[in-house]
């Protein structure tokens, strides 16, 4: 079972590589129209002019390849990534065909633009963002029982049976402070497992028939035990703590369980 409880800011987002994929395009292009004939020395001038195009070249296609498939195939399809390449090839044409007439400023104030773009839509994509961890489907219910099936995230899924009428995931997390989640920061977790409960006369018993993954989802036990004990002493680190909330089983039923990136947890009904 493999899952990625965190992700480093600006690598899992598309934006940066694409501009970085249109900047070195339109210095191939802007390469590819330079003329050399009319060098001191052509036959030099037209091998240095066609190495710094393939050059430039790979490292588009390289760039490119980053934005697939570090972020995820699925993010590349937002239409708004086209306009930053498009943005980002036009400029650095202009800037490398028309050195003298653009110049150094308006290179700079065109990246300062599309990296302050990048910092406001990955601040917004943290602060609003989830990760699905897992879906939890209602296979049978019974007054006091229930049999339920755990899918995880990346896993294979488990057929649980289990006191009681509630379920609760069993999550321990390590929240960032809110800098941190707006430089695109997201909580790591360690999804441990699930347990139930049980409601008589108004007060709710744990049953006895938890369950915890051979490999839990997320960080290492060990390197949650650091946060838990020093999270005073880390910087950046608000809290670790353990997740545990309760959802009431409903017959055929499924659920996801969703970690939000400000460290909290839900469980939501969703589509078969």
């Amino acid at each position: 079972m493999n899952a990625t409880p965190f992700a480093i800011p600006f690598l899992d987002n598309p934006l940066p590589w694409v501009m970085l994929a249109g900047l070195f395009a339109g210095a191939a292009a802007s390469r590819l129209t330079m003329r050399w004939k009319n060098r001191r020395h052509p036959e030099r001038a037209r091998v240095r002019k066609w190495v710094w195009v393939c050059l430039y070249l790979s490292l588009a296609v390289a760039f490119l390849l980053l934005a697939i498939f570090v972020p995820g195939p699925s993010r590349i399809r937002d239409i708004r990534l086209l306009y930053v390449g498009v943005a980002s090839f036009a400029a650095a044409v202009a800037v490398m065909r028309f050195k003298k007439a653009i110049g150094i400023p308006v290179l700079f104030l065109a990246l300062c633009s599309v990296l302050l773009l990048g910092l406001f839509l990955q601040s917004l994509r943290a602060f609003t963002g989830e990760t699905e961890i897992a879906v939890v489907r209602v296979i049978s219910l019974e007054p006091a029982r229930m049999k339920l099936e755990l899918q995880p995230a990346g896993g294979r899924p488990v057929l649980l049976n289990m006191e009681g009428v509630y379920f609760a995931p069993i999550v321990k997390t390590v929240i960032f402070d809110d800098l941190y989640v707006f430089l695109g920061m997201k909580s790591w977790y360690r999804f441990e497992g699930l347990t139930s409960f049980a409601e008589k006369d108004g007060k709710f018993r744990q049953g006895n028939t938890d369950y915890y993954f051979p490999q839990p989802l997320g960080i290492s036990e060990s390197l949650w035990r650091f946060f838990e004990a020093n999270e005073r002493l880390v910087p950046g680190v608000t809290t670790a703590q353990i997740e545990m909330d309760l959802k009431r089983a409903r017959e055929f039923a499924a659920y996801a369980i969703r970690i939000q990136n400000d460290g909290g947890m839900e469980i939501v009904a969703r589509s078969q």
